[in-house]
């Protein structure tokens, strides 16, 4: 018998010339080919910044990294989701709180977000993780409006959502689901049942530069070669002030995250 697959991927003539092209190339990672992929993404989210990565698992813990969350601490997480959302608040070492959802969409909604706020008072909850589910946006400016209120982050879970558009105050506008324009940060997967497949990769989006800044640091081991953000410079230069070769520090642990 022949069943409907759960999903396949669509891999055509020019994906392969493309892959191809990479491996006569000198760079398998974190090289030209990456950028262009970057660029052409934010190009697509209205100018957002864009943190490439080896999986959307990892977009999750990154954002979760970015954020500061901690132990004694909470997330608010739908209870309809694949595991990795809820995962990457425990990788923090956070608590989660799993928040009711619409029983005719699966999505978290402005209404069932409000009422897990109110259950859980007595915990110091900082973020709340808004998930797409099934390419369909899940109220970002119904929620966002709500951490608002209570100080908290938003990191949307856009893996299911590429392409995908939400209205803003003006009805007329359509807006990049994953623009992190009601969000702190947007997190994507490309799993090959995605829209677009990497074989595995991810992506966090953000428009706060500072927030950039710590996602690249994280993705690639929290090292550093800007000579800018030296805090040894006895090591870090030599007698006429420039930097040392193949000199770098780390200033906290990161992750080798980087997307091929």
């Amino acid at each position: 018998m022949k069943f409907i697959p759960y999903a396949r991927q669509c891999i055509e003539e020019d994906d392969i010339a493309a892959v191809a092209s990479v491996l006569r190339s000198d760079y398998l990672t974190s090289g030209p080919a990456v950028d262009a992929f970057e660029a052409a993404l934010s190009e697509r989210l209205n100018g957002a910044e864009i943190i490439s990565c080896s999986s959307g698992t990892a977009a999750l813990h990154l954002a979760v990294l970015a954020l500061g969350l901690g132990p004694g601490e909470a997330a608010v997480v739908p209870a309809t989701t694949f595991l990795a959302t809820a995962n990457a608040v425990r990788y923090a070492g956070a608590e989660v709180i799993f928040c009711d959802v619409d029983p005719g969409n699966g999505l978290i909604t402005a209404a069932t977000f409000a009422a897990a706020l109110a259950a859980n008072r007595d915990k110091r909850i900082r973020a709340v993780l808004p998930v797409h589910l099934a390419g369909q946006p899940a109220d970002p400016a119904g929620i966002a409006a709500i951490a608002r209120r209570e100080n908290l982050a938003v990191i949307e879970d856009a893996s299911h959502a590429l392409g995908t558009f939400y209205s803003g105050e003006n009805e007329s506008e359509a807006i990049p689901v994953g623009a992190s324009v009601h969000a702190e940060m947007a997190v994507f997967s490309f799993h090959p049942i995605k829209a677009i497949a990497c074989g595995e990769g991810g992506a966090v989006t953000t428009r706060d530069k500072d927030l950039a800044h710590r996602l690249r640091g994280f993705r690639n081991h929290g090292m550093t070669r800007d000579a800018a953000e030296f805090q040894n410079p006895d090591l870090a230069l030599d007698r006429n002030g420039s930097p040392n070769p193949w000199y770098y520090e780390m200033s906290e642990p990161g992750y080798n995250y980087r997307l091929s």
